[in-house]
């Protein structure tokens, strides 16, 4: 048995979707506790820290993406040299507001398309906060629906 200080290091893959902590800044918000070898002896958690993964001086990088329209479905695929683990997908039609349509593990995302005559998708990384960002946004992708 050993003493002395210790270091825990969490893997880029295990860490949650961030989170929005200030209007610029996208984050996470951390915590810890000490437990004991023999797992006997538990310390207080810590106060809760918050971690800023970016703010606006350092964006997530731009990445490439390509949508396809075939029949009534939609295909989007993006590349990510950063391999982040999850991607919100968000839509827009015609124009409008975007609004988030759903979360994507994988560099592709599919859907039917609305009866619209175009579509604008903006790919972000995952958040806590299913809101337009773009500052979190890594891609944005347009497309004209033929009729």
């Amino acid at each position: 048995m050993s003493s002395g200080p210790r270091k825990a290091t969490v893997l880029k893959q295990n860490l949650p979707p961030v989170i929005q902590l200030t209007e610029n800044e996208y984050g996470y918000l951390t915590r810890y506790r000490i437990i004991s070898e023999d797992r006997n002896r538990f310390s207080s958690w810590s106060p809760v820290q918050r971690v800023v993964a970016f703010d606006s001086d350092n964006l997530p990088g731009q990445v490439n993406g390509d949508m396809t329209m075939m029949g009534e479905s939609v295909f989007i695929t993006w590349g990510d040299e950063l391999g982040r683990p999850s991607y919100d997908v968000f839509v827009s039609e015609d124009g409008g507001d975007f609004y988030y349509h759903g979360t994507s593990p994988i560099h592709t995302y599919s859907f039917l398309n609305p009866s619209s005559a175009s579509i604008d998708v903006a790919i972000q990384i995952e958040s806590i906060n299913k809101i337009r960002s773009d500052l979190l946004t890594i891609c944005e992708i347009s497309g004209i629906i033929e009729s």
